[in-house]
């Protein structure tokens, strides 16, 4: 497995950062985790071709999570794509996405490929190679009641795939380390919201684990100009097992673990 972070801000605009996505590659599977804006540069950027999408992954409907995700689908139908494209998104909330796109014109009728929408769930890609299996977790819990007024399940999920003897946890964004510590303990990696986490437990949580490498995203802007020094403080305690991301940054699982 290969994961590069695309977009590593919070939900504040930045400069320097794109909002929330990242892309996986198995096995000639290539997944994108999350749909922020500025995805559609970052895919550009990375030449990658108008079919090389297999699925799209919306862990909840924050517009710092969803908001590329129209205009990737017109980048795509631009540039010829053909083949059909799943995305998975939470369940009970695909009439949703499908009248969201259908007022932004986006018709089945008119598109160069197929759209097909899913609920988020355990799936399989690259012929059964990669796993993902989604993990609810309560970072909309605050809001739940006031979404039940206006008809709307409030649902997160954190996101675990497994490939080989390979674990990737990415928390997507969550309400504590609480929500995904237990499966960050079977895992190689996780990727976590550093907004809505303190590092001082993210920093437990290695200690917990000591072989688990952790990645910070999710970067908000009171980190920025501390990034640096915290760094420097971490690598110090941790060596390179805890990193802050940063947009472009990668993980590749299988190679001796590297990252870049």
């Amino acid at each position: 497995m290969k994961l590069t972070l695309t977009g590593t801000a919070s939900g504040i605009p930045v400069a320097g950062r794109r909002h929330s996505a990242a892309l996986l590659e198995a096995d000639g599977s290539m997944l994108l985790l999350d749909a922020g804006e500025g995805v559609s540069t970052a895919l550009l950027e990375a030449a990658l071709p108008s079919e090389a999408l297999t699925a799209v992954c919306i862990t909840h409907t924050h517009a710092d999570h969803v908001s590329g995700l129209p205009m990737l689908l017109q980048g795509l139908h631009l540039t010829g794509r053909l083949s059909p494209l799943d995305i998975l998104v939470p369940t009970g909330r695909e009439d949703w996405f499908r009248a969201w796109l259908t007022g932004m014109y986006i018709f089945p009728e008119k598109w160069s490929f197929p759209v097909r929408l899913h609920p988020l769930e355990e799936t399989r890609f690259a012929n059964g190679a990669l796993r993902l299996l989604p993990i609810p977790n309560r970072h909309l819990e605050r809001v739940r009641d006031l979404a039940a007024q206006h008809g709307i399940p409030a649902q997160c999920f954190s996101l675990r795939f497994e490939h080989g003897d390979s674990s990737l946890l990415v928390s997507s964004d969550i309400a504590g380390i609480a929500d995904v510590a237990t499966h960050a303990g079977r895992s190689d990696v996780l990727v976590v919201d550093a907004t809505h986490v303190p590092l001082t437990e993210i920093t437990a949580l290695a200690d917990t684990y000591p072989s688990l490498r952790i990645v910070c995203t999710h970067i908000p802007p009171e980190l920025e100009s501390d990034l640096l020094r915290l760094a420097s403080e971490l690598e110090s305690a941790y060596g390179a097992r805890i990193r802050f991301a940063y947009d472009g940054m990668y993980i590749e699982l299988e190679r001796e673990k590297a990252w870049k």
